[in-house]
């Protein structure tokens, strides 16, 4: 039984990313169209995420979301599609520490200390990225 919801939970996250990628190929194609041929720095994420690897990463398996796997993406996917902020965008968690050595590209990022997600760099302002590289030091002393 457990499988069998773990397979719908992945179904669902799945028709989200695709649904993602159908709108990102359109907003490229016309931005392409409209003389944009060089992608944004939001787009950084999704060429790191290309087909959906990594999409939603947590370098512990012990440190996750709670929410489904499909809502997580709903909420990165909304949070590039707004202004950047300071918090976590998946949990709203705002202690943000910036690891090093993650076994996922980007190698080094943001990470939610409450939910473990590698916030995507694009989502948060520079003050909150600058904050997250503090916190690392603050952390190694």
């Amino acid at each position: 039984m457990r499988l069998v919801a773990a397979l719908d939970e992945l179904e669902e996250a799945r028709a989200v990313w695709l649904a993602y990628e159908v709108e990102f190929a359109e907003r490229r194609k016309k931005e392409k169209h409209d003389g944009l041929r060089r992608p944004g720095s939001v787009d950084d994420w999704h060429r790191l995420t290309w087909g959906g690897f990594g999409v939603a990463w947590c370098d512990d398996p012990a440190v996750h979301p709670r929410e489904p796997l499909a809502e997580v993406l709903r909420r990165l996917i909304a949070a590039l599609e707004r202004e950047p902020g300071s918090t976590c965008p998946v949990c709203g968690g705002e202690q943000l520490a910036w690891k090093y050595d993650l076994d996922h590209e980007p190698s080094a990022g943001p990470v939610c200390t409450d939910c473990g997600i590698l916030v995507p760099r694009p989502v948060l302002t520079p003050e909150s990225l600058a904050d997250a590289r503090r916190a690392r030091l603050l952390v190694s002393a």
